[in-house]
């Protein structure tokens, strides 16, 4: 089969590799209809992360797809279902599993697909996948609805309604501050803060692109350099840049709540005196996809959110190594093998 490589920067390509197996009775094998970049892969392309010294290695952790095969021990999912595919590698039965913190998943740590994390896996920029504990590991999508926009659901997607949603939960009137810059995580917050959480929310970035899906998507947009409002129950910082991280952290209501879903691969300052005196709850780490995938799921079935805005283009699955080298990728370009 093949797999999309990262090389090294700027350099990917498709290489013949191994087809996936069944390997433990509670694997599924999975074939994509369409898969999506993380923001995190255009960061590793364009070589400002640490894994780009680390090629080659397959690519892709989000996507959907058909279950093409189950292992004897399957139970929850059956051959022919439609699915999402969780980002991170989890047993589902652990203590942090059994929390709701599969990224923190005690029997495989950080694994997961796309990066050389705790073991390879393959990439989701692939022919097919295997999953283990497909029946914890796999959302069914609801019918009637185009998987195509769904191809983030193992990732971002979801991570816009965890990022949100607990925090905003209980809050009369709330006011939602997101700060873009990463690509289209920000913007699926921005879909849950307006439609599922019914908040007051101002996007503050600088990219015209972005700030118009925003604005599609019913936030009130402004210049992340003007000036800025300081009086949110949340700010979502989706930036990767410790200048807007700031922004965020000094833009919350006393005992307000920061998110952070961006990466950081270098340390950065904190205004501590600041956040102290105002009490500030701030948030950093991975998204725990598998818990927050249904809920987000049953959100767009039922029409409350809108992936399809945020989507930047739909190309063909051999288009992957020239779009996502190049500058017409886009915020949320998503690449289809099957209709």
């Amino acid at each position: 089969m093949r797999s999309l490589m990262f090389v090294e920067p700027g350099r990917l390509r498709f290489d013949e590799v191994d087809a996936a197996t069944i390997v433990d009775p509670r694997d599924a094998l999975v074939r994509p209809l369409a898969a999506t970049t993380c923001d995190l892969d255009h960061h590793v392309i364009a070589d400002k992360t640490p894994f780009s010294l680390a090629g080659p290695f397959p690519l892709g952790h989000e996507c959907v797809g058909t279950v093409v095969e189950v292992g004897p021990e399957c139970t929850a999912v059956t051959v022919g279902d439609v699915v999402g595919v969780a980002w991170h590698i989890a047993c589902g039965t652990c203590v942090q599993c059994s929390l709701g913190h599969p990224a923190r998943c005690l029997s495989y740590g950080d694994a997961q697909y796309g990066l050389p994390i705790n073991g390879l896996w393959g990439g989701t920029f692939s022919e097919l996948i295997r999953v283990p504990f497909a029946d914890y590991n796999l959302a069914p999508l609801p019918t009637g609805v185009d998987p195509v926009h769904l191809a983030s659901i193992g990732d971002n997607l979801a991570l816009g309604w965890e990022t949100v949603m607990p925090t905003i939960s209980g809050i009369d009137d709330p006011q939602v501050a997101v700060f873009g810059g990463t690509g289209s995580i920000g913007l699926y917050c921005v879909d849950v803060a307006v439609h599922c959480a019914g908040a007051r929310t101002v996007y503050y970035d600088d990219d015209p692109t972005r700030m118009a899906v925003a604005e599609r998507l019913g936030a009130e947009v402004a210049d992340i350099n003007g000036k800025r409002e300081k009086n949110f129950h949340l700010a979502v910082d989706a930036s990767c840049d410790p200048d807007r991280l700031r922004k965020a952290l000094v833009s919350v209501m006393p005992e307000g709540h920061v998110n952070s879903v961006g990466i950081y691969f270098a340390d950065v300052a904190l205004p501590m005196l600041q956040l102290y005196i105002r009490g500030v709850h701030f948030h950093n780490g991975k998204g725990h996809a598998r818990p927050n995938m249904t809920p987000t799921l049953d959100a767009v079935a039922a029409g409350v959110l809108h992936p399809e805005v945020v989507t930047s283009g739909i190309y063909g699955w051999d288009e992957m190594p020239d779009v996502l080298t190049s500058t017409c990728a886009g915020h949320k370009p998503i690449f289809v093998l099957d209709r």
